[in-house]
């Protein structure tokens, strides 16, 4: 047997969104205007626009973000490779009475190494190499640190001489390198032709002294979203006594700092800028007595190390979307839509009922009569034809169903 599926076609043309609504007109317009309508209409687009305006601008300039942090032990190393633009300062002692800075090899003298190590079982398999200082240059400092550091006494503290180095690593991992560097008290001996000073004038300047760090650093802005890193100088110090050995970590974390790039809001998981900067994170200072006489074995009173802390700082900032706002616009005018129609609802119903019988008829006060007039006959016919041509439309569409 075959059967045939009969498709009603009549009853499929009902659905469709986009067909034109059935309307009667009264003096050719589909709906009664007035005054308050149009005040609330002009108030409503003007509201509309400006907050339009209002919301783009904000997201053209990236004002309305949100930002979090994380930290967090990577399972890998993490690294930095060094530049003097991401990593670049001066140390040296302070005078004990006015805490200047200078530098005197006749006083006291640095040395300075980069070390790497790589654990092998329980030791350490370590490669040293020392390191060239020089008296500091401004124009060895990063590009975006001259203007900051142009007013500090740089003469007077040591810099390294060349900056291409990679910190990788911490005592945690399994691989690490650092920058060590050791202050020594100038002693007399034939390889420096005994050109050191007076005992009595070395020891006034480290009995009671510092050791001082002048270093580029960053201020994290995560709410200017062309500058997420905000360049500052960095200063750290120790106090030290040729009977008190100091011994200072200062530690540095990495900072990757993920920006989101997309403006419409449909590409959200590719859609990140990364970049990668050096901050300073703390110091902690080991403290010693020194029993033996440093002005005669020529001991450090001194060492510092600089090297990565344990943990990396991700900083991931996200912005309103143009999507988003198209959807706040949406919601916020639907409420004020309502509100006006709510509002201008009564009035503009008592003015339709007042002007269509007036339309339609003539009021005698004097006689008390009501007359039909004639002009708006035709209208009224038209109605009534209007009326009845939609009944018979849906009433035929009923019974072909």
């Amino acid at each position: 047997m075959n059967y045939k599926c009969k498709i009603n076609y009549n009853y499929i043309q009902h659905f469709d969104m986009y067909g034109r609504k059935l309307k009667l007109y009264y003096n050719g317009k589909s709906r009664k205007t007035s005054w308050i309508g149009t005040i609330f209409t002009l108030l409503y687009m003007s509201i509309f626009l400006a907050f339009v305006i209002y919301k783009l601008k904000r997201v053209m300039n990236k004002v309305d973000g949100t930002y979090y942090d994380t930290f967090a032990f990577t399972e890998n190393p993490p690294s930095i490779k060094l530049t003097n633009e991401n990593f670049y300062g001066g140390f040296g002692l302070e005078d004990p009475e006015t805490y200047d800075a200078f530098v005197d090899e006749t006083i006291y003298f640095v040395k300075a190494y980069y070390k790497k190590a790589e654990r092998n079982g329980n030791n350490w398999d370590w490669s040293v190499k020392e390191l060239e200082v020089e008296r500091c240059n401004l124009e060895k400092f990063g590009s975006q640190y001259r203007e900051i550091f142009k007013k500090k006494p740089l003469h007077n503290l040591y810099c390294f001489k060349e900056m291409n180095e990679t910190l990788i690593g911490h005592f945690s991992y399994d691989i690490y390198s650092l920058f060590f560097i050791s202050f020594f008290p100038c002693v007399n001996t034939t390889e420096n032709n005994n050109k050191c000073k007076p005992i009595e004038v070395i020891d006034y300047y480290l009995r009671d002294s510092f050791v001082s760090f002048e270093m580029q650093d960053i201020e994290l802005t995560p709410q200017i979203y062309n500058s997420p890193a905000l360049q500052r100088d960095k200063d750290f110090y120790a106090k030290i006594g040729k009977k008190l050995f100091q011994e200072m970590h200062a530690l540095f974390q990495i900072v990757n700092i993920e920006t989101e790039t997309d403006f419409i809001g449909f590409n959200n998981f590719y859609s990140f800028k990364s970049e990668k900067y050096l901050k300073f994170d703390s110091t902690s200072v080991l403290s010693n007595y020194v029993e033996r006489d440093i002005y005669k074995t020529g001991d450090s009173f001194c060492d510092v190390s600089l090297k990565l802390s344990d943990k990396v700082l991700t900083q991931r900032r996200t912005y309103t979307k143009l999507l988003e706002i198209l959807g706040n616009i949406g919601g916020l005018m639907e409420v004020l839509f309502s509100f006006f129609r709510i509002i201008s609802s009564f009035p503009t119903k008592i003015l339709y009922e007042e002007s269509l019988v007036n339309s339609l008829f003539q009021f005698n006060l004097d006689t008390k009569k009501i007359t039909l007039m004639d002009k708006e006959k035709k209208y009224i016919k038209k109605i009534i034809y209007h009326i009845i041509k939609y009944l018979n439309y849906i009433f035929h569409q009923e019974t072909n169903i």
